[in-house]
């Protein structure tokens, strides 16, 4: 799915909704699916690399509201299919550990994130890099939420930089 497909059916569930009071304190967890837009550098040769590509995984975290602030962390892990290069480089997982802090905003959750990205691939050293990123949650009922997130992370190593821009639709439960 590419990432303007994604950006159209998030626009059209993230639609405005009544507003009511909600307690975001507490654990939750869900699932994800999302996609990915790559700028690879390759240093020595000064060469630039494209990719893209999707990715499903697993998201699960706790936040703690205090007043009109909510924050918290979150741990994610997703498989991939992202290719650079028509294919040569393919990555095949990332793991993302995140600090979320946010205000609520109606039914929903409006919050920043910062934190790390580790990512697993069949050509290159696995990648550690660092992720900042926004995004939504919307409570549908007490327990079940819908959202989207957009994350922009960095690999850089002696050899190879690469940005990575992903925007990943969530669906998850709070316990």
């Amino acid at each position: 799915m590419s990432v303007n497909k994604l950006l159209i059916v998030t626009a059209v569930a993230l639609a405005p909704a009544m507003a009511q009071a909600q307690d975001w304190t507490g654990a939750y967890g869900g699932l994800t699916v999302g996609g990915a837009d790559i700028e690879a550098t390759v240093k020595a040769a000064d060469a630039e690399l494209e990719g893209d590509g999707s990715s499903v995984g697993f998201f699960a975290g706790y936040n703690y509201q205090m007043g009109n602030i909510v924050y918290g962390g979150e741990f994610d892990l997703d498989g991939t299919d992202y290719e650079i290069a028509d294919g040569a480089v393919k990555v095949e997982s990332t793991a993302r550990l995140k600090a979320r802090v946010g205000a609520p905003i109606g039914n929903g959750l409006a919050y920043g994130v910062v934190g790390a990205v580790g990512a697993t691939s069949n050509e290159v050293n696995d990648g550690r890099g660092v992720l900042v990123g926004a995004g939504y949650d919307m409570k549908l009922s007490e327990n079940l939420l819908i959202g989207s997130e957009v994350l922009f992370h960095n690999f850089d190593d002696d050899d190879l930089e690469v940005d990575v821009t992903t925007l990943r639709l969530r669906v998850g439960f709070s316990f």
